[in-house]
């Protein structure tokens, strides 16, 4: 099966993308949009002001993120959402990879007692594994704004 890196949000500092399954009919943003916006209305609209606050006025500053994996990877969580998790990649300063997310357990602390969102995470280190590849070859490039080049990638890759 392949995904695709779609553009999400456009503006004059920053360009924010996510992460299109050719199997699902909308995107991991709006997947993840579509199945926390009854239970959380206010996070969720919340998180869309900020991606578009971002990507027009202030491009990607680091406050907005909490680190989720183990360096060198770029996984991070978009802050301020309470228990509320979605992930992103971070690449420098211009354009993020959004990929999906759920909510934290109660009572819990650490990822590893998040199996769900554990496995997200896990999924978006893959994927920057991939798009990493791909900027060494010069088939991806980052840009002030964006990424260029080939953004379809085959998931058996990711096993």
């Amino acid at each position: 099966m392949k995904f695709s890196i779609i553009p999400l949000k456009s503006g004059n500092k920053a360009k924010i993308y996510t992460i299109q399954f050719e199997d699902q009919s909308i995107s991991e943003y709006y997947r993840f949009v579509d199945d926390h916006k009854s239970e959380y209305p206010e996070i969720v609209n919340e998180l869309d002001v900020r991606l578009t606050y971002m990507v027009r006025n202030y491009g990607i500053p680091d406050h907005f993120f909490k680190r989720e994996s183990p360096k060198p990877y770029n996984v991070f969580r978009i802050e301020n959402t309470e228990d509320l998790r979605i992930y992103c990649i971070k690449f420098s300063n211009v354009a993020i990879v959004l990929g999906n997310g759920g909510i934290k357990l109660p009572d819990t602390i650490k990822l590893n007692e998040n199996p769900d969102l554990q496995k997200i995470r896990n999924l978006l280190m893959g994927i920057e594994d991939l798009i990493t590849d791909r900027i060494k070859t010069g088939d991806v490039i980052i840009n002030d704004k964006e990424l260029k080049g080939n953004l379809t990638f085959d998931t058996e890759d990711l096993l």
